[in-house]
């Protein structure tokens, strides 16, 4: 079936939601001292973001931002 809508597509939004519920498997794979200490998710967003709040080892707060973005068809091979 043909992708009609894109802004955002069910599929986009799902692969969102896939990346906030990987959290925990994500967060073993940081230093140690390196955590999540907060998920934001945006899925009504054009292209929906998974924006990760971290703390590093001295404390520091930081924010990774995961845009997903999926090609429209017709571009895909």
């Amino acid at each position: 079936m043909r992708t009609r809508f894109y802004n955002p597509s069910k599929l986009e939004v799902n692969f969102a939601k896939a990346v906030k519920d990987l959290t925990p498997q994500l967060e073993t794979k940081l230093d140690e001292g390196e955590r999540v200490i907060g998920i934001e998710s945006v899925h009504d967003a054009d292209n929906p973001l998974v924006i990760f709040k971290l703390e590093d080892k001295e404390g520091d707060l930081h924010e990774v931002v995961v845009q997903i973005i999926q090609r429209p068809d017709s571009i895909v091979k």
